[in-house]
């Protein structure tokens, strides 16, 4: 019974917050207007990146090893934001500018 008790309180523990991502690798803008974000998370997240100017978004489920790869239509000076997600969690976002 013991067993179960501390299994129950185990569930009804509060989780640690999400890390945000690191700030991406940024490719572009290539002749199509697109920018190609590269960088990893947490395995199995949904990885999201928006424009913040035009409020177009993109997102990518991650592998085992975390990796993503997003194209979204972005210019030089566009503000992008990129956070993810695992399960009902959102980690915080890193916004940067497109060089």
């Amino acid at each position: 019974m013991a067993a179960w008790a501390l299994l129950a309180s185990a569930c009804l523990s509060p989780t640690l917050p999400l890390p945000p991502p690191s700030k991406p690798v940024i490719d572009g803008p290539d002749a199509q207007g697109n920018v190609t974000l590269t960088g990893t998370v947490t395995s199995r997240a949904t990885v999201y990146a928006l424009n913040v100017g035009t409020n177009e978004g993109r997102f990518q489920v991650t592998g085992q090893d975390g990796a993503y790869v997003i194209v979204i239509p972005a210019q030089s000076g566009d503000e992008l934001s990129v956070w993810y997600s695992l399960g009902t969690d959102d980690s915080p976002s890193v916004v940067f500018r497109v060089p």
